[in-house]
């Protein structure tokens, strides 16, 4: 028997809430809680209807934040126009179909809410879905498409939900026919190398932190004949006619036509005109319905699972397939099939009396008459399925059949709450079935009124609770709590070597790529794991240390993600998805190990916590920040918290978005990264704390002017020290070494990032011969000074140097290895300063009251501030002290997140009561050549100058403000766009020195008041 395609929908219906048992009888080790009652739900048909929100007032209460409201959170408002839903998937789209009013006068429109295509480059949004105008772009529907270079969005759509197209990495066009179409601010978070196009005559002039263009595009229309029935069709975009490359035809837009009966004999095309006929598109309401005997025994959630049976000649034709399918033969090592059973690609034991049933039924399901085996999900009539062990022998008892697809489709709530970073917030109710199927826990606690505490849990994700689960120890938590769930337990010890196998989930999801970013999104063997509303507690201030640890990939220490389904409601049992951790400490060496990221309005409070991510002197263990909101509008508050993070990527703290992150009395060190990171509009409110990186805090992923991030008794330190890494001509030399032995420089991530990687078992995956692989160890072991085998470990290698390239998903040791001391090189991000603060492609305002700022680089390097390629912040210090080189880069053609481009910068900073001791520097002007420092800079020519890598030009970007009583004591010549100088400041030149100022060249005293143009003051020698 051949195993047939697994074909999964690509989104999903909303599932109805489970109730769990309450957890009993648990001592030193708890089984997992998952027990919940019958349902029987309109599971893609949701009524609803407009509510008037109230605000929760009064003070916020002791101790952590993110309770429900102690009043009420909203409430029915007057009577609304009903409205209905039902979600549908059509080809590689998939939508809401939207209905309003009732009879005649009911509207219907589509909503995409997901696109699942993976390798068409330009991409046509459908004017018509499921028989009815596509009108919104809900948030995601196209995030984290590498492959995309051109987005045409129809006419039909009016509005555009934040974050619809982000991390959009390739793409340089998003065309809208609409010239009203209204864009929410955040719709293109860390897109920042697409440009926005809308027709001539918009009003709108910018949108989403991008300049409007309308140069260089035409309006081209496809003409639709009975849209009604139409699955798919498309009618009238904005073509940029500038760029052929990816520019559109009618021809183009005709293609992509469906037909509701998917017969291509009821579509026609002809002269500018497309026509449909048979019948309207009826979109197909799926109801999930459980027998009444399976009442404690199986939910709606829970039928998300895939079942198939592997003979020996099926499995080594998977495997065939598998080595020979671009997209997935280079991870074939982590989908190596074999005769047996499968339940989501891992491989499981079925007890010799097992039985199957029909969850709908209740009728048995007998096996196959011919292979003796039971049937596949996803032919046939089940397409899905759960199971039962019920002696917890690691043997599966009971199979529950399930005939219904899996279809996402999530509400946007707006969470109430006391906690004023969390009320208001915009989060999704719940997140992706078809992610959260692979997601397992020891401990799991479903359902409202599930309230589970213990004092004391000491566990293992490999040894402990659900047996089938831990054998396969794939995205498994220690602690899972969803659905309004709650669990709490004083004094937790988890250890983790879970990891997250996103090319397994990938590929049992019919994806036709493998995509990092399911684990990076979802995260779903954190050890502490909150879900839809659930909440988790662990740890006691007064009690006994927990420790939790970790070294699997995607093994994060907490994920909390999801509102819930009543979030802002009085109703609602918690404010949002949330985890609350007290007195702990968290050594997590994994690739992507976060202390704690919060998604999709999840929350996270973290008080007297001490962490490390990543592992000293290893670049594998990259992307590891402490504290982060990935992928959405979380929230982290942390007290009393010191961390140290190292590997690549790996941020003491990353926030993005709508997002926010504060911190009390608390350390963020970086070894080889930035003490904290800001993208696209991030929010931080950090006080009397310590910030420590090789940059202080770095800025990147769009400018946003609408957010401010502050900082009250703050030290900055910049620190640059790579004693424990392999860097320079040994590091050059090792990636040389393995390009000969694999004939390339490319080392894929999961390998980079396996703990028990060997450099033996590397080669194997490789198909090094041996001749090359004793080569390669011969020339590896000259370069450490010590002799590596087969059984050497990658991590701490020399050949564990290469730098993480994010955009690509993949470790390349393309770089130049640089030891210039004030650069950091490598990857699609090319070359950043080693700054107190650092912005690329990036802007908000700072703002820093009674602080401090160090850099330790030396007086060459001694850079305050960095503004690069089309950077524009604001930057505003208040009874503070400053030093150093303010540099603004000036203009430039550089690469950011692999695209090439002419860019401007600039940069805006203000002095009020605060001492600068330093200079203004734009492009060249203002820096120096080092005596003994000889480099390559990005142009290939040699250089000794002390910054302007890619030799921008300047522009005198730079705008600069003193008032109150603050001092700037000048060090070097300096350079600026605009000067102001308020009563009662000063600028001084050092002792032996005077100073000399002249503006568009003509030469100027300096004196109170505001001067613009070229404005140039120099040091000249008494």
């Amino acid at each position: 028997m051949h195993r047939k395609t697994i074909r999964t929908a690509a989104c999903a219906i909303s599932v109805a809430m489970i109730a769990a048992s309450s957890l009993s009888g648990c001592g030193s080790s708890l089984s997992e809680v998952n027990s919940s009652e019958s349902i029987e739900t309109a599971s893609n048909s949701t009524e609803t209807a407009s509510t008037a929100e109230e605000e929760a007032g009064g003070e916020a209460p002791e101790g952590a934040p993110g309770e429900a409201p102690g009043g009420p959170g909203g409430g029915p408002g007057g009577a609304a126009e009903s409205t209905s839903k039902v979600s549908v998937t059509e080809g590689e789209w998939s939508f809401d179909l939207i209905t309003t009013g009732e009879g005649d006068n009911a509207t219907v429109t589509s909503t995409i809410t997901y696109y699942a295509g993976k390798t068409a480059e330009v991409v046509i949004v459908p004017s018509v879905l499921g028989g009815a105008p596509v009108t919104e772009i809900s948030s995601q529907a196209f995030g984290h498409h590498g492959e995309i270079m051109a987005v045409y969005v129809p006419d039909t759509v009016t509005k555009v939900d934040e974050w619809a197209f982000y991390d959009l990495n390739t793409a340089s066009i998003i065309s809208f026919a609409n010239p009203d179409v209204e864009i929410d601010d955040a719709a293109f978070q860390s897109s920042g190398n697409a440009d926005l196009y809308l027709p001539e005559g918009t009003s709108t002039t910018e949108a989403g932190g991008k300049t409007v263009i309308s140069d260089g595009t035409e309006l081209i229309n496809l003409e639709i004949e009975n849209s009604e029935s139409a699955a798919i069709a498309g009618g009238n975009y904005l073509n940029v006619s500038s760029s052929a490359d990816y520019s559109i035809s009618v021809d183009d837009i005709a293609s992509i036509a469906v037909s509701a009966s998917g017969e291509e004999s009821d579509v026609s095309y002809a002269d500018g005109k497309i026509s449909f006929s048979g019948d309207a598109y009826v979109a197909e309401e799926e109801v999930v319905e459980i027998n009444d005997k399976f009442a404690d025994k199986v939910s709606a959630n829970d039928l998300v699972k895939t079942l198939w049976y592997l003979s020996e000649d099926d499995a080594k034709e998977l495997n065939e397939k598998i080595a020979s399918d671009e997209s997935y033969s280079e991870v074939k090592s982590l989908l190596n099939y074999e005769e047996g059973y499968y339940i989501n690609g891992n491989k499981v034991e079925l007890a010799d009396d097992c039985i199957a049933y029909d969850v709908k039924t209740g009728e048995e399901v007998e096996k196959d008459s011919e292979t003796e085996h039971f049937s596949d999900t996803g032919i046939g009539s089940y397409k899905y399925m759960t199971y039962e062990d019920s002696d917890n022998d690691g043997k599966i008892d009971v199979i529950y059949y399930s005939p219904y697809g899996v279809n996402y489709s999530y509400e946007t709530t707006t969470i109430s709450s006391s906690n004023e970073n969390l009320d208001g917030l915009s989060a999704r109710d719940t997140l992706n079935p078809n992610y959260l199927s692979f997601a397992n826990a020891v401990v799991k606690a479903s359902g409202e009124g599930n309230e589970v505490h213990e004092d004391s849990l000491i566990a293992s994700t490999s040894d402990d609770g659900n047996k089938v689960e831990a054998d396969s120890n794939e995205e498994r938590s220690i602690i899972w709590a969803s659905d309004y769930a709650s669990v709490s337990v004083d004094h937790v010890e988890g250890t983790s070597t879970s990891k997250a196998n996103w090319a397994k989930m990938s590929y049992v999801n019919s994806l036709s790529a493998y995509n990092v970013e399911i684990a990076m999104e979802w995260g779903m063997n954190a050890l502490l794991y909150a879900t839809n509303g659930g909440s988790v507690t662990a740890g006691s201030l007064d009690g006994e240390t927990s420790v939790f640890t970790a070294n699997g990939d995607g093994a994060n220490g907490v994920i909390a993600g999801g509102s819930g389904s009543k979030a802002g409601t009085a109703d609602a049992p918690s404010d949002t998805a949330n985890v609350k951790v007290y007195n702990a400490e968290f050594n997590l060496e994994g690739w992507n190990n976060h202390v704690a990221d919060c998604v999709y309005g999840g929350y996270a409070y973290l008080e007297k916590v001490k962490s490390t991510t990543g592992k000293k002197g290893s670049y594998s263990v990259g992307q590891a920040s402490a504290v982060a909101n990935d992928f959405g509008n979380g929230v982290v508050d942390v007290v009393d918290f010191d961390t140290t993070v190292y590997g690549n990527r790996s941020a003491g703290g990353y926030v993005i978005g709508g997002g926010v992150i504060t911190a009390k009395n608390s350390s963020f060190t970086s070894i080889v990264d930035s003490a904290l990171v800001i993208a696209s509009g991030g929010t931080y409110k950090v006080s009397d704390s310590k910030l420590t990186g090789m940059i202080g805090i770095r800025n990147r992923g769009g400018i946003n002017m609408d957010s401010t991030s502050t900082f009250d008794n703050v030290s900055v330190t910049v620190n640059r020290d790579f004693s424990d890494y392999v860097t320079g001509d040994t590091a050059k030399k090792a990636v040389e070494a393995w390009q000969k032995a694999s004939g390339d420089t490319k080392l894929i991530h999961y390998m980079m990032s396996d703990a028990d990687m060997t450099i033996g078992q590397l080669c194997d995956n490789y198909d090094i011969s041996e001749a090359d692989k004793k080569t390669l160890l011969s020339t590896l072991s000259e370069l450490a000074g010590e002799s590596y085998t087969d059984d050497t470990p990658l991590r701490n290698s020399v050949l564990d140097n290469t730098y993480y390239n994010y955009s690509a998903g993949q470790y390349t040791g393309d770089t130049d290895y640089s030891d210039v001391p004030y650069l950091t090189v490598g990857s699609a991000y090319g070359g950043l300063v080693s700054s107190v603060m650092e912005f690329e492609s990036a802007g908000e305002n700072l703002e820093f009251t009674g602080s401090t700022f160090t850099n330790n680089n030396g007086e060459d390097y001694d850079y305050l501030i960095a503004s690069e390629a089309g950077s524009a912040p604001v930057i505003n210090f208040t009874d503070s002290t400053a030093s150093g080189i303010i540099w603004n880069e000036g203009d430039v053609n550089r690469v950011v997140e692999g695209m090439s481009e002419d860019r401007s910068s600039s940069l805006t900073v203000n002095f009020d009561s605060t001492d600068f001791e330093g200079s203004f520097a734009d492009g060249s002007n203002g820096l120096w050549e080092v005596d003994e420092l000889s480099y390559t800079n990005g142009n290939g020519e040699e250089s000794s100058l002390n910054g302007n890598y890619y030799g921008a030009e300047s522009n005198y970007g730079i705008t600069a403000s003193f008032s109150g009583d603050s001092k700037w004591t000048v060090t070097h010549d300096s350079y600026l766009g605009s000067l102001t100088i308020s009563d009662n400041a000063s600028i001084e030149a050092p002792d032996g020195y005077e100073l000399k100022m002249t503006v568009d060249g003509k030469e100027t005293k300096i004196e109170n008041g505001t001067y613009t143009g070229k404005v140039i003051i120099t040091l000249v020698k008494k």
